[in-house]
């Protein structure tokens, strides 16, 4: 299986991302099943600490997909653009979004220095590797910009409950939801975009922001995946490894 992995490129994988969203673009949201109202009011609750503290007011969304997003931050930042890999999930939610464009993390088509926020919620876990997105990102953001993801699974947590999180994964199915819904969508495509399905290595992460010049928190939480986690955990903060959503936040340097 390393083998395997070994011999697929990152441009197999954004390849796959595309076709991928492309073919679901109409029915994404409705398929996945958990943008629940309860996740775009706490969701519009960071997205407005996040404008507090930011240097202005337009915000870059990377993986915008449906819209999630750039909705809930409606009426929070004058300008909310959005990227994708799939032009057709941009065109079917257009309306979510002041612009958008298809574009690869990698190669942003904006100036230096244009954004005061990027965001990237669920869509770490998409990425074959972080090093062009960390450079990306540090080239549009403004000094004092922030950089928020949020909703990929920890490593550290798929670690430590490979098993329970195994039977999640099946009781839930969602490569099988996927191919009900989309004849069209393979087992060998599906996979391809969840490239890391075993977790984001959050030190690597941080490492790479740390590098580049920013500040950076990093914290786990429960929040969005089920109602009853979101009721019995709520949106409560734990240490590495015992909940497995990776929530990151890292400033960049003023100087």
């Amino acid at each position: 299986m390393l083998m395997e992995r070994n011999r697929i490129s990152a441009q197999a994988v954004r390849t796959a991302n595309r076709e991928f969203y492309d073919a679901v673009a109409d029915q994404y949201e409705e398929i996945d099943g958990r943008r629940s109202p309860e996740l775009e009011t706490w969701l519009r609750g960071n997205l407005s600490d996040l404008r507090a503290r930011a240097p202005g007011g337009a915000l870059l969304d990377i993986g915008a997909g449906s819209g999630l997003v750039t909705r809930c931050a409606e009426g929070l930042f004058a300008r909310r653009v959005g990227i994708d890999l799939s032009p057709r999930i941009l065109a079917a939610h257009r309306a979510c979004f002041d612009s958008g464009a298809a574009a690869d993390v990698e190669r942003l088509p904006f100036r230096d220095a244009n954004f005061d926020v990027v965001t990237c919620f669920a869509v770490l876990h998409h990425l074959y590797d972080f090093a062009g997105l960390v450079a990306e990102v540090k080239r549009v953001l403004k000094p004092g910009g922030i950089f928020y993801s949020d909703h990929d699974l920890d490593r550290g947590f798929s670690k430590r409950f490979h098993f329970p999180l195994s039977v999640y994964r099946q009781f839930r199915n969602a490569r099988a939801k996927y191919q009900r819904a989309c004849g069209a969508l393979t087992p060998e495509l599906y996979d391809l975009t969840e490239w890391q399905e075993q977790g984001v290595d959050a030190r690597n992460l941080i490492h790479l922001f740390e590098r580049a010049g920013f500040s950076v928190r990093a914290r786990f939480h429960w929040f969005g995946l089920i109602p009853t986690f979101d009721r019995f955990v709520g949106a409560r903060f734990q240490a590495r490894g015992w909940s497995p959503l990776l929530s990151v936040v890292a400033i960049k340097d003023t100087l």
